[in-house]
């Protein structure tokens, strides 16, 4: 069983194409899988939540689409430094 294989089509189904698994992790304490979500944004792939799966597949838990978009929506916007103009350089 690829974890992250059966991330990606649990988010392709139900979530949509504007997400993707990222690397799976395994617990050996808890012996699940843990599989962050990533959402493409115009300013890069964010992380927004975590698939976890038993070792046979089955998922435990997902975050439901509104528990992504909320996340997503509190996401900070990077800053960058202070700009230049052509006369200040």
């Amino acid at each position: 069983m690829d974890p992250v294989a059966r991330v990606r089509d649990f988010l392709l189904d139900n979530i949509g194409h504007m997400t993707h698994p990222g690397q799976a992790s395994f617990d050996s304490a808890s012996q699940h899988w843990f599989v962050p979500i990533y959402c493409r944004t115009s300013r890069g792939p964010v992380v927004i939540g975590d698939v976890e799966l038993d070792q046979q597949g089955h998922i435990l838990f997902a975050p439901s689409r509104e528990e992504m978009l909320t996340r997503l929506s509190r996401t900070p916007v990077p800053t960058t430094g202070p700009r230049h103009t052509r006369e200040e350089t």
